[in-house]
């Protein structure tokens, strides 16, 4: 289709329910973990908006509506459960996928980036990225075979088909096997149902459509491949069974319904579209990608939880199951207090890390300077290791959690005058390191090199960890040099004296110029001199596998 850009032209005019293209669906993220935002490609590097310019007027379905363009239509959604063999499963998968992700993902491959990672890693016989896409599908798999899905179809069709035998109806699901799943299911139990999808010959895609259209079958369950491309009819109601966390999708599926129909005594038909979707699940992910009640209208949106299976009408809750993020501008009139979930953004902002010795690192894993307002506004929110994350405008500080389902979730922490800097400049602390030794100030920007692990179950304190192994410093006795057996014993003395003086420390540095230093509390401290210079210290030999 874009050979049509090849054609002369004095003007362009172009037409689109969703301009904005997303990738291919398939590839879209359903992990539920902050951190990436880039399957919506830039509108600017697409060819649309390269051979046609920038959007000059937009028209949502709610202003269509107004205007009489589009005909009414109401969408209910049905929040439904997983049963319990599948809730365990799902719990399961979550878990190992969160697990692998935290192996897999870098600061730069995040999401969907990490998906097509893993895809290319996995064809190159990487096992872990293999098995972090299974995984992936695995999950997905599941959620489209839940057994209230289907229930809750059966339910729907009933009823409505029930009191107006001449309805028709049109489900949208996403997996071809399910297709003819539920297609099997309604047939058995007595429904005019066909099939429609791509693995079906041409013929016999028009022939199910032409059944559709004629009234002979009154439902047609299609696999994505009618939501874009096929002329269908008006049809009375939709069901999407399943779907895929894609925003253009989801529009693209509303408006096979919303085709303007007179009934026969004059009237607008009003459609009507049933999403399910299984509640506490990253099926509920879409809530947040759109302000749905904005884009249609708030009043065409009905929210139930719904058990089909234990005979209970739907529980209407009022509300989507999770919204869009808010703005900065949208948190600070909202006047958040310490401890609130915060409502905005998880992936707004530079992101740092608070480790077990109180240091604060920024995403390069470079210490930042000592910043005493941000230290007492974590010591008061959070009291523990983990990251979080400062927004760029307003300077709101957020820690970032997992919930019972291993989903992200942001802790309001509070506000900063001032964003915190880097400690890359040679202006903190100390000029040089000409400080007597013995735990005196070091220049944080300079406490960089080879680190050691600080442990304190053995008498020598400091080890390296290497393939699965610990190996410390040689006993002091085993030291020939005494020059370097005074060395390491100063060093071992001063790691004491810092641990009795309330630093908890984990790890030491070595830096270029064998000086051994630590940080606490993004405070660097100097310890001594390295017994083997830049290298550090002598270790024990490797044990005999």
């Amino acid at each position: 289709m874009r050979r049509v850009f090849e054609t002369r032209r004095a003007y362009s005019l172009g037409l689109s329910a969703t301009p904005e293209r997303e990738t291919d669906i398939s590839e879209e993220p359903d992990n539920g973990e902050t951190g990436d935002s880039a399957s919506l490609l830039p509108f600017e590097s697409t060819v649309i908006g390269q051979e046609l310019g920038n959007v000059v007027f937009e028209l949502n379905y709610a202003e269509a509506i107004q205007q009489g363009i589009l005909p009414p239509f109401s969408i209910i959604h049905y929040g439904l459960p997983l049963s319990e063999p599948e809730s365990q499963e799902y719990k399961r998968l979550s878990r190992e996928i969160s697990d692998l992700q935290g192996d897999l993902q870098t600061r730069n491959r995040k999401g969907l980036g990490l998906i097509r990672w893993c895809k290319s890693q996995a064809s190159k016989g990487d096992k872990r990225a293999a098995r972090y896409i299974s995984l992936l599908g695995d999950r997905k798999r599941l959620l489209y075979r839940a057994e209230s899905r289907s229930a809750a179809v059966a339910q729907i069709l009933q009823q409505h088909l029930g009191q107006n035998p001449e309805a028709n109806a049109i489900l949208f699901h996403e997996s071809i096997d399910e297709v003819m799943s539920l297609f099997g299911t309604l047939r058995e139990q007595g429904f005019q149902v066909v099939a429609e999808h791509s693995g079906f010959p041409d013929w016999m895609r028009a022939r199910s459509i032409h059944l559709f259209r004629e009234g002979i079958a009154r439902i047609i369950v299609s696999a994505r491949s009618l939501i874009e491309g096929f002329n269908v009819p008006a049809a009375d109601i939709g069901i999407v069974v399943a779907a895929s966390a894609s925003v253009r999708q989801r529009i693209q599926t509303l408006g096979r319904l919303l085709r303007k129909n007179r009934l026969n005594e004059g009237g607008e038909k009003t459609a009507r579209l049933f999403v399910l979707y299984t509640r506490d699940t990253v099926d509920e992910l879409i809530y947040e990608k759109a302000d749905w009640e904005h884009f249609i209208g708030a009043e065409r949106n009905e929210y139930y939880r719904w058990d089909p299976f234990m005979g209970s009408v739907p529980v209407l809750t009022g509300a989507p199951p999770r919204r869009p993020p808010l703005s900065e501008d949208e948190l600070t009139a909202l006047a958040l207090r310490p401890g609130d979930e915060y409502p905005g953004d998880l992936n707004q902002g530079a992101s740092y890390s608070l480790d077990t010795q109180g240091n604060i690192r920024d995403e390069n894993g470079i210490p930042i300077q000592p910043n005493r307002e941000l230290r007492d506004l974590l010591v008061h929110g959070r009291r523990r290791a983990g990251r979080f994350r400062i927004t760029p405008q307003k300077f709101l500080v957020f820690a970032l959690e997992k919930d019972a389902l291993g989903a992200w979730r942001g802790l309001y922490l509070g506000q900063l005058t001032s964003p915190p800097k880097s400690s890359s400049g040679s202006d903190i602390q100390a000029s040089d390191s000409s400080a007597t030794l013995g735990g005196d100030l070091y220049p944080l920007h300079r406490a960089r090199g080879e680190t050691f692990h600080v442990l304190q179950r053995d008498r020598r304190l400091i080890a390296r960890k290497e393939r699965g192994q610990i190996r410390f410093v040689l006993p002091l006795e085993q030291i020939a040099d005494p020059q370097k057996r005074a060395a390491t014993e100063q060093i071992q003395r001063a790691l004491n004296d810092a641990h009795s003086k309330g630093h908890r420390i984990s790890r030491i540095t070595v830096t270029p110029d064998g000086e051994v230093v630590y940080v606490f509390g993004n405070q660097a401290y100097l310890l001594g001199k390295a017994p083997e210079g830049a290298k550090g210290f002598q270790l024990e030999e490797p044990a005999q596998k």
